[in-house]
């Protein structure tokens, strides 16, 4: 009975032995791979009170491979925040929302989209624990003429992806050849303030007159723009700075003669259009509210007496909005 018991306990050794060997034979010919990790450092976009914008968002890799790791590195963007779509992301300010684009290019005329991710080419040299950064850039655009309110503006892109593509970069995934990336929330933010724009869209013209003659009225158009429900008062001061809106035009050279004008508000024989107009008076001059749009006034300008020296005439008249 003892040499039996010898005899089971060899042969159960060695079967052991015969077991192990084809494991170990697997495992020596490859190469482990274990490769990198991939994160997001910050992100985000912020308009500030503009209407561009450049947005990055910063990554860092981590390889943990005992040789040299190249691969594509991809930015997916995600889903927009409510109650943007993919078509048209929406920024949010309580009920009230402004339009804007993501783009891939600082032109900002290719749209940034989930189906068109961004790329980068990374190289982690051999090494655990060796580290590569980097970050992408890209490009927000607001568009004019909104009719938003005044305030503070954020959107989010949910579930963009730093990840890991193909080689044609089109198909980017979380991971890919033991190569990883995660998930993140993308920010943008942006602040519209009570802030006017004007613009003269022409000068004044009165043609040529026959010196003596009374000229027809002349008139040009002001544009304005200003955020939603703000309120405004324009006036007009020609360069004497007379407050009334009367002024003198000069001539050229050593010519002394003058041109007197009277600007004027809704017709060429309409009230007068001056300066006295403040952020809570109207005075001599016209008010509106913004729309967040154009709103265009018309000016005129009446010439009662051209009985001056053949020349060219003309004056300068600074546009004031008060809001």
């Amino acid at each position: 009975m003892k040499g039996l018991t010898l005899s089971v306990a060899l042969l159960l050794r060695l079967c052991a032995l015969l077991m192990a060997a084809p494991v170990i034979s697997a495992v020596a010919p490859g190469e482990a791979k274990a490769g990198a990790v991939c994160s997001v450092v910050n992100s985000g976009l912020a308009f500030g009170s503009g209407s561009t914008a450049t947005g990055t968002v910063n990554w860092t890799c981590t390889g943990y491979d005992t040789f040299t790791n190249s691969f594509v590195l991809c930015l997916r963007l995600g889903t927009p925040s409510w109650p943007g779509t993919a078509s048209q992301p929406q920024l949010l300010n309580g009920s009230s929302t402004m339009a804007f684009n993501l783009y891939s290019n600082a032109a900002t005329t290719t749209i940034w989209t989930a189906s068109t991710p961004l790329t980068q080419s990374v190289t982690i040299g051999a090494g655990i624990g060796n580290t590569v950064t980097g970050s992408f850039s890209f490009y927000g655009r607001i568009p004019a003429a909104q009719s938003s309110p005044a305030g503070n503006y954020q959107a989010f892109f949910y579930n963009t992806l730093l990840g890991i593509a193909n080689n044609g970069g089109n198909n980017c995934q979380a991971s890919r050849q033991g190569n990883s990336g995660l998930d993140f929330t993308l920010p943008v933010t942006a602040t519209k303030i009570n802030a006017c724009t004007v613009d003269a869209l022409a000068n004044a013209s009165l043609g040529s007159v026959v010196a003596g003659s009374t000229p027809a009225p002349g008139s040009t158009t002001i544009r304005v723009v200003c955020p939603t429900g703000t309120a405004y008062n324009i006036g007009l001061l020609p360069s004497n700075g007379n407050m009334g809106g009367a002024g003198m035009m000069q001539g050229t050279g050593s010519n002394t003669d003058t041109v007197g004008y009277q600007l004027r508000r809704n017709s060429g024989s309409g009230a007068a259009w001056g300066n006295t107009a403040t952020v809570t008076s109207v005075g001599n001059g016209v008010g509106g509210t913004g729309t967040g749009g154009n709103q265009d006034y018309a000016v005129f300008a009446s010439v009662p007496n051209t009985n001056v020296q053949p020349d060219s005439y003309s004056d300068t008249v600074t546009v004031t909005v008060n809001y």
